[in-house]
């Protein structure tokens, strides 16, 4: 019985790795080649739909730069991981107590235009991550602590700073504004709303018969004389700037891809990973066949 249980659990074992290996490994290739295949677009002229974009990282012009959560140091990207070391008579492992990366759109820049790309859901990969150790669950420090105390906490950072090139490979679209009448069709009720919280100065405009109320006449005024306000708000202040945005893309089959490497060495990457994922398959593969007629013979000793 616990031959056959043997022969189970790493038969299993070697299956779904397997099985992960290769769906991994063809995922890679698929990466590599779009990046390969997929010519580089301006922004200015970029079709709507899947494209490739190079430029520059920019500080967002209204959020200001991000801090790394663990260094705090200025950044427009980073993603953080918080571990402890754990034992338990002849096992170890480090468990990870927390991970998590930033939304906020990175600007990039090429010269002819800007776009804010999503990183929510990019399969990201910068440059710059460091890695060190402490003996608290958030670092005083980013150097490396060299105590035997001091080593029960590993943090792990990366981080995207602000003048470095970007390649991005995604969902690419140009948002247009709401024009000034519909603007000030839906700012209208807000203000409608605003005035109604000082009733008193409300009866004193629009209150034409004196009758202390507000009539469906009067309220007519008052709707005419917000949607003209929020008409003159609206051409103030309005800017018909289009907006070039990227994100995830809607077709499951078009990864979204982020780095701050030449695509040449990202394409080269994505290679590597096909070659190692697709050594771990087959060796997978070969130990499940191996194995197979032992696990079936076990199987017919119960």
């Amino acid at each position: 019985m616990d031959t056959f249980s043997d022969y189970l659990w790493v038969e299993l074992f070697t299956l779904g790795f397997g099985l992960f290996a290769w769906i991994g490994s063809f995922s890679a290739l698929k990466k590599a080649r779009l990046i390969e295949d997929t010519p580089t677009s301006k922004i200015r002229s970029a079709p709507q739909g899947y494209v490739e974009i190079i430029g520059l990282c920019e500080v967002h012009p209204e959020n200001g730069p991000l801090h790394a959560k663990l260094t705090g140091n200025p950044c427009v990207w980073y993603r953080y991981k918080i571990e402890r070391y754990e034992s338990s008579g002849k096992n170890s492992r480090w468990r990870t107590l927390e991970s998590q990366s930033s939304k906020t759109p990175i600007v990039l820049n090429d010269q002819t235009g800007r776009c804010f790309v999503h990183p929510d859901g990019a399969d990201v990969s910068p440059r710059h991550t460091r890695t060190w150790h402490g003996n608290s669950r958030y670092p005083s420090s980013p150097k490396n602590t060299s105590s035997l105390f001091g080593r029960r906490y590993r943090y792990t950072e990366s981080v995207i700073e602000p003048g470095q090139m970007l390649y991005a490979l995604g969902h690419f679209e140009t948002l247009h504004p709401p024009s000034m009448e519909s603007q000030a069709r839906s700012n209208t009720n807000a203000l409608i709303t605003a005035w109604k919280r000082d009733y008193d100065q409300l009866i004193e405009r629009f209150d034409t018969n004196t009758d202390g109320e507000i009539d469906l006449q009067e309220w007519e005024a008052v709707r005419e004389a917000a949607h003209r306000q929020a008409l003159q708000d609206a051409s103030d202040n309005y800017d018909n700037t289009p907006v070039n945005v990227m994100s995830y893309s809607p077709v499951k089959r078009q990864p979204f891809l982020i780095s701050t490497r030449e695509p040449k060495a990202l394409s080269r990457r994505y290679r590597w990973q096909f070659i190692g994922l697709g050594v771990a398959a087959i060796g997978c593969t070969l130990t499940f066949l191996f194995l197979l007629p032992g696990a079936w013979q076990a199987w017919q000793w119960l």
